[in-house]
């Protein structure tokens, strides 16, 4: 009998190994297929923090391998939008990438509302994720306009400390055991944090006790809401927190101690990061797994093969990069049962940045040469990418505390929820206190880029809906003309005309499908879509029928993703440190905008302004004739398809795609990401696929309708979307103007960012070539790239102004190892 018992443990013990050994080799497996096939990350540097009506946003668009922070293999071409306050995208650019970024600007229109506008980019690729990974920030814009009072309530979130006098209601803190959860007779560290929207950084002491009223220890918060105590939990004892604010008394129940299960004790000392596992089960730590890992890429990993109770491990970390690192502990049946983050803070990934200036006092209206430079902690040249903005510091506020390259990259794109000052946590090297709140963070904060259940069971490839891009494509279907729009594999043929022709082939596929590309070009190219039922020959092309196919194109340009306000989790907002620079810079805006208006009122011609006046006086006849086509008159948005004869190529979807407030994928179809709208067609209900295989061929114009405009409209919760045919009815042969089997059209090309202008740069087509005088942004040089065939050296230079200031120079960049960095100094113009 006891032969029998031994016989039958040993069994057990011989599958748990092999089941646990299965299980490290697929943990270890998954990993390496998420590093392989990684995310994206995209990070967008402004000139300047905010900005008014009338002026330019300049940026630059960062790109990387979300995993090594290297270049990405993945696209080449990105989408950067500015979205405003209600949720409409007001302006896009796509972009292409190379060599880490791209260059950018938006033009703000003086017609638009001021307000929190976002910025938001993503590459196609990156759409296969949750759209919380997209960069995203917020702009603040004002209105210039001398009329108007000043207002920044309106269009910034300025910090106010809250008197504690003024605490009517109990506070929110948040208490985290460290690695999940507290366990009995094992010493463990809570983290608290304060999550009081008044005030964050409200500084609490109080007291912890047990079920018995009996103080078993204290505490107290520090910046950021931040505290720590440590607790070993009793058999059978629960433990709550009070805490007394102007005389009053709240408390908070801890999480209840587990009575058996395990402990991560981790200890970040800088160079090393102390690892102590515990636990109080009768199998004790026999056939755990430990797993770390930074940004999905394997560290550490220890399959611990004795029944014993506890262990402890050091890392050093200067094998590690710079950035969050994740420490996971799995059971012996696999299943994650403690997990702690760690930030890496490692000295010898520091980048310095290396500024020569050939005067570093320089006078008003005179040239500044700037040399740039960059050294690792040995004095070792590295190379990369890197963009910078000079700004006049007495009326553009810099916070260093605000979001940079660096904290977005290595701290606030890995975590959830938002770190509002991330930059408080760079500001010092080798600081305790820096080091001390920022492992609180870590403690409070959690791991966000994916979950071990979604990595593990998911299936080795992912359903990839959204390719990476390479370039632009042109792609469409063909269909049988005549034939009620069958869909039918013909032979096509894509011609670009130019100074040269070029041409390719390829046949359409079952379902009538093809694309060309990538190809690579900035403006417009002409460019001739042929297709035929049988070949191009000669032969063939004495034959009737040949030509009997209807082409349809997709629109060159991605549609947008849904627009989702509430799933801007990091969505960053600007910290207001210095609100007379906020006031100084918008009377500077106002000047400006008088002087502006001055400046133009003297360019224009007299025949131009006739010009105008008849342009418009054609818009609204124009648009008093759309109206008299409706039941409703003026509609809540409209898309005119006689604006832009390209638009006659496109098919519904891509026309949808066009209207700021919609969104549509196949037959899904939204306004303001709200339900299925209703859909008319000439003033008739109808559903989706009688309007499926529309094209701007059929279509005059679009008018989406919400609110009192759509109530007039049965079945119209969510808004309404009317289409209205061309004369002649839809689908009217009579109606169409392409030969068969043939359509020409014009593609537009990737964005080419204006030259911003600044004394002495004659290339700038933009109105600030005007003499002004006054301005917040004196240079822009959206790209320096640093390399070997430089000798590691960037210059630029720039004007100074008429006026006595200090100018603040603020650089971000990446390095060609990943390494991202930062920059800030400021110099003094007598």
């Amino acid at each position: 009998m006891l032969k029998n018992s031994f016989l039958a443990l040993a069994i057990i013990s011989l599958l748990s190994f092999t089941l646990v050994n299965n299980f490290r080799a697929l943990v270890i497996e998954k990993l390496a297929a998420y590093t392989e096939n990684y995310p994206e990350k995209i990070y967008v540097q402004t000139d300047k923090p905010y900005y008014t009506l009338g002026e330019d946003l300049w940026f630059t668009a960062y790109l990387v391998n979300g995993t090594t922070h290297k270049p990405s293999n993945l696209s080449n071409v990105i989408y950067v939008e500015l979205i405003d306050s209600k949720d409409s995208i007001v302006q896009k650019r796509q972009l292409l990438i190379k060599d880490f970024s791209s260059a950018g600007d938006f033009t703000l229109k003086k017609d638009w509302s001021p307000g929190k506008y976002r910025l938001r980019a993503y590459s196609n690729y990156m759409r296969n994720q949750n759209p919380d990974f997209f960069f995203q920030t917020e702009i603040p814009i004002w209105d210039p306009t001398p009329k108007k009072p000043l207002n920044l309530d309106t269009a910034i979130s300025a910090k106010r400390s809250t008197p504690k006098d003024a605490i009517i209601s109990k506070p929110n803190i948040g208490f985290y055991p460290e690695g999940g959860d507290l366990v009995t007779n094992i010493p463990s560290k809570i983290a608290i944090k304060i999550q009081d929207k008044l005030d964050p950084n409200l500084k609490l002491k109080g007291l912890i006790k047990d079920s018995n009223a009996k103080t078993v220890a204290s505490f107290e918060t520090y910046k950021f809401g931040l505290g720590i105590v440590k607790l070993t939990p009793e058999p059978n004892t629960t433990y709550y927190a009070s805490v007394s604010i102007n005389g009053k008394t709240y408390t908070y129940d801890l999480p209840k101690a587990l009575p058996e299960g395990y402990n991560l004790d981790v200890s970040n000392i800088g160079k090393k990061i102390s690892i102590q596992i515990n636990t109080n089960t009768n199998l004790g730590l026999k056939n755990t797994f430990l797993v770390v890992h930074q940004r999905g890429h394997l560290v550490y990993e220890k399959l611990q093969d004795e029944a014993i109770s506890s262990y402890k491990i050091a890392l050093d970390t200067k094998f590690l990069q710079d950035g969050v690192t994740h420490i996971t502990l799995f059971n012996n049946s696999g299943k994650p049962v403690c997990e702690r983050l760690v930030y890496v803070d490692n000295p010898v990934n520091s980048v310095k940045v290396n500024l020569s200036i050939d005067n570093n006092t320089p006078h008003t209206e005179e040239d500044v040469h700037i040399q740039i430079g960059l050294n690792d902690p040995t004095g070792t040249p590295l190379y990369g990418n890197l963009s910078m903005s000079v700004t006049d510091i007495d009326v553009i506020d810099h916070d260093t505390k605000n979001e940079t390259i660096k904290t977005y990259l290595l701290l606030n794109s890995d975590l959830k929820g938002t770190i509002e000052t991330p930059g408080y946590f760079f500001q010092k090297e080798n600081d305790y206190r820096r080091r001390f709140l920022l492992d609180l963070l870590m403690l409070t904060q959690g791991w966000r880029r994916f979950t071990w259940q979604e990595l593990l069971y998911q299936q080795t490839t992912k359903n990839i809906n959204f390719e990476a891009e390479k370039g632009i494509y042109i792609s469409g279907r063909t269909t049988a003309l005549g034939g009620g729009r069958q869909q039918i594999s013909v032979p096509t043929r894509l011609t670009i005309m130019g100074n040269t022709l070029h041409q390719e082939r390829q046949t359409s596929n079952t379902k009538g499908e093809f694309k060309y590309g990538p190809f690579i070009f900035s403006d417009t190219l002409n460019i001739l879509l042929e297709a035929r039922r049988n070949s191009f020959s000669k032969k063939d092309a004495q034959i009737k029928t040949n030509r009997d196919v209807t082409i349809y194109l997709n629109n060159t340009l991605s549609s947008s993703p849904k627009l989702n306000a509430s799933s801007a989790s990091n969505t960053l907002i600007y910290n207001v440190s210095d609100t007379t620079k906020i006031t100084n810079y918008l009377k500077t805006a106002q000047n400006n905008a008088v002087f502006r208006d001055a400046f133009l009122k003297s360019q224009v011609q007299l025949q131009e302004v006739i010009i105008k006046a008849n342009k418009a006086s054609v818009q609204e006849k124009r648009t008093q004739e759309l109206n008299e086509k409706t039941l409703y008159g003026v509609p809540n948005q409209r898309l005119d398809l006689s604006e832009n004869e390209t638009n006659r190529i496109y098919n519904i979807i891509d026309l949808l795609n066009q209207i700021p407030s919609v969104q549509a994928n196949n037959d899904r179809i939204s306004i303001r990401g709200q339900g299925t709208p209703a859909l008319l067609l000439d003033g008739f209900n109808v559903e989706f696929d009688a309007i499926e295989f529309l094209t701007g061929e059929d279509i005059e114009f679009i008018d989406v309708l919400a609110g009192p405009r759509a109530a007039f409209f049965r079945n119209s919760a969510n808004g309404v979307i009317a289409i209205y045919s061309r004369e002649g009815g839809i689908s009217s042969n009579a109606n169409i103007k392409r030969k068969p089997g043939i359509i020409d059209f014009t593609a537009n090309g990737f964005y080419t960012a204006r030259t911003f202008y600044s004394e002495g740069n004659k290339e700038s087509d933009d109105f600030s070539t005007a003499p002004q005088k006054i301005k917040s942004t004196l240079h822009w040089d959206p790209k320096i790239v640093l390399s070997p065939a430089n000798t590691g050296q960037g210059k630029t230079t720039f004007k100074t102004t008429n006026r006595k200031s200090n100018y603040a120079i603020k650089i971000e960049g990446i390095t060609t190892e990943g390494i991202p960095f930062f920059h800030f100094s400021t110099i003094q113009v007598d």
